[in-house]
């Protein structure tokens, strides 16, 4: 490994939200393990069937969990810098579900199973952020599930927009910023429409200001009216 690699993953391991609590010579020990995983857009991570043996995080770029199904693909989630990709499969040592794809230029820090199961027998409190981390994953896609049932392809988006804001989002002058770049296709792909449909109702909300896409990023100017929108009678 070069000392550019070795320098980055000891970086990296200082910096990633899993691993700030552990003590600096654990840190040490997992960047000796670590290694470094570069992907370009559209490659793919991991397909469904594939054994979960590694645990990865991203540091870079983001990945998308992709369910294939005869109407079509399904995001099941998406993944952003700090977090770990599939860690549900990789704890429960089963293979994976769904099929993990760079949405951009990705790169992450690989830690091989083994020494993942380390850290948690000897780190109470790494293994209490994986609980919760694992349970937000969890509720999110048990929230998503629910949502594609019977409700109107609207409430599906807003509520999208609303639990990415609730993630990601910041404040800015012109509303909430979710620094996240969509597009049409995968915003249909995430609640289950057509992108004919997602298309239709994202420019009907950026000309009625409900919702603003930027470059990178979407601006929810009102998250009231956003969530009223979200709030609309199923059908």
């Amino acid at each position: 490994m070069t000392d550019h690699r070795a320098e980055r993953i000891q970086i990296a391991v200082r910096q990633l939200p899993m691993f700030r609590g552990l003590a600096p010579e654990d840190q040490q020990r997992i960047a000796a393990l670590a290694s470094l995983r570069n992907l370009t857009k559209g490659e793919v991570l991991f397909e469904e069937g594939d054994p979960a043996e590694t645990l990865m995080l991203i540091l870079e770029g983001r990945v998308k969990i992709v369910r294939h199904g005869a109407n079509g693909d399904t995001i099941l989630e998406i993944f952003t810098p700090g977090e770990p990709v599939a860690a549900l499969a990789v704890y429960n040592e089963f293979p994976y579900p769904s099929s993990g794809v760079a949405m951009d230029h990705v790169a992450l820090l690989c830690l091989p199973k083994r020494e993942y199961f380390d850290l948690l027998e000897r780190h109470p409190s790494f293994a209490r952020g994986l609980i919760r981390e694992l349970t937000r994953l969890n509720l999110s896609l048990t929230r998503k599930l629910a949502e594609m049932r019977g409700q109107r392809v609207e409430t599906r988006i807003a509520q999208l927009f609303l639990t990415l804001a609730d993630r990601m989002g910041r404040e800015v002058a012109e509303g909430l910023e979710v620094p996240l770049a969509l597009s049409r296709q995968e915003i249909a792909e995430m609640v289950g429409t057509t992108v004919e449909t997602s298309i239709r109702v994202m420019s009907r909300w950026g000309r009625e200001g409900l919702l603003v896409t930027g470059e990178g990023r979407f601006v929810i100017p009102s998250r009231e009216r956003l969530s009223q929108a979200a709030g609309a009678d199923e059908v």
